[in-house]
């Protein structure tokens, strides 16, 4: 499971900024539409990292000012950034939503790249 927590605010601002693409999980540990899609995230990690994505959690009962500079509304929330920007973002327990935010999001690099 190559993914992070994120700690703080600052910690956040840094990794969004980082001039990497990150995909970060805002999950809570009481929430058992969270727990049922961690593997998922565990197994798409897996595969991502090696392309050069990096994947971070944050947990929303810890972080509050973090989840309201995402505005994040449900749990769980996957954001895709990249420059400090979000470039995708996908909510819900369905594991495909998931794989098709990443999958949309390695499209569209490909395209530009």
């Amino acid at each position: 499971m190559p993914f992070n927590p994120i700690d703080d605010a600052q910690d956040f601002a840094r990794i969004i900024n980082s001039g990497k693409t990150v995909l970060i999980d805002f999950h809570a540990d009481w929430s058992g539409l969270c727990r049922s899609t961690s593997q998922q995230f565990s197994e798409l990690s897996d595969t991502f990292v090696r392309i050069g994505v990096d994947f971070y959690r944050v947990n929303v009962d810890e972080l509050e000012d973090v989840v309201m500079e995402a505005d994040v509304r449900v749990v769980p929330t996957y954001m895709v950034f990249k420059d400090g920007k979000k470039v995708g973002h996908a909510t819900g327990v369905d594991g495909l939503s998931l794989h098709k935010l990443m999958g949309s999001y390695m499209t569209r690099c490909e395209v530009v790249a």
